[in-house]
């Protein structure tokens, strides 16, 4: 099991009966002695302290997988401490109080939390790697008797997601295996999504999110499209001095200049 990255302070506020998310947070940064900085907090600290706590989530027991490409893990202490809910709350917190928006979600976990139709769980998605190496040696098996014999050689763990059966077709074969797929990929979290998703009821978030899936997009996954001169293009807009002057015209120029770099370096900004 992965450390906890969280600091335990952070979940014992947010676990206090006396929290309020909607209060405005003051935040102090204290050292090794306990010593504040003493400055007020004017906004810089507080957003500071969420950016730190969205970095820590990210790192956090209850997600597994790529650093921007994170689904729910199965933890079954994070389970009995509402650990999930908690963290929901904090991500709620962040985003709302500090604009600090996760990012790092894949694109099924943020359609579950959105209540929306979730993609054909597929093997590549199955993180256990013995169990996912026994799967595909089973869907590898090229005939009914190498596929049973792979099956019982997987049997305890097909047991355990409930897709242990006796087969007579390939086709019941590639049943199994999805069944089984299926389970792990979603149906062993279905405890944690409900923690999880209650957590984002916290000041309206969840039901902002449900109601416009389409604007909450790009703050809880990552944008892999690649960057077009048409992006940067229409991030200015260019205050041009009077037509027919001397100005107008080296103005026109350089914004011929400026689109032609743009269209030349297309593709290639990292």
């Amino acid at each position: 099991m992965r450390v906890q990255a969280i600091p335990t302070p952070t979940v014992q506020a947010f676990k206090r009966r006396k929290f309020n998310p909607e209060a405005r947070l003051d935040v102090i940064f204290v050292d090794s002695e306990q010593i504040s900085e003493g400055s007020v907090d004017g906004g810089g600290p507080t957003r500071e302290y969420l950016r730190l706590l969205m970095k820590a989530i990210q790192q956090s027991s209850i997600f597994e997988g790529p650093e921007t490409d994170k689904t729910l893990a199965l933890d079954s202490q994070a389970l009995e401490g509402k650990l999930y809910t908690q963290i929901a709350r904090m991500i709620s917190v962040c985003a709302i109080h500090g604009g600090v928006a996760p990012n790092f979600f894949s694109e099924r976990l943020f359609n579950q939390v959105c209540d929306k139709p979730t993609a054909r769980a597929t093997l590549d998605e199955v993180s256990d790697v013995t169990f996912k190496e026994k799967l595909l040696k089973i869907k590898e098996a090229r005939t009914v008797e190498d596929a049973k014999a792979a099956i019982e050689e997987a049997e305890d763990s097909l047991a355990i997601v409930g897709s242990c059966r006796i087969i007579t077709t390939l086709k019941q074969r590639d049943a199994l295996v999805q069944s089984a797929v299926n389970f792990f990929v979603e149906g062993r979290l279905n405890v944690a999504l409900q923690q999880f998703v209650e957590g984002f009821t916290t000041l309206g978030l969840l039901k902002e999110m449900r109601a416009h899936p389409d604007l909450f997009h790009s703050m809880f996954v990552k944008d892999v499209r690649p960057l077009k001169a048409s992006d940067l293009s229409t991030l200015f807009q260019v205050s041009f001095s009077a037509s027919g002057t001397h100005k107008r015209e080296l103005e026109n120029q350089t914004v011929c200049y400026w689109r032609d770099w743009l269209i030349d370096v297309e593709g290639t900004i990292i």
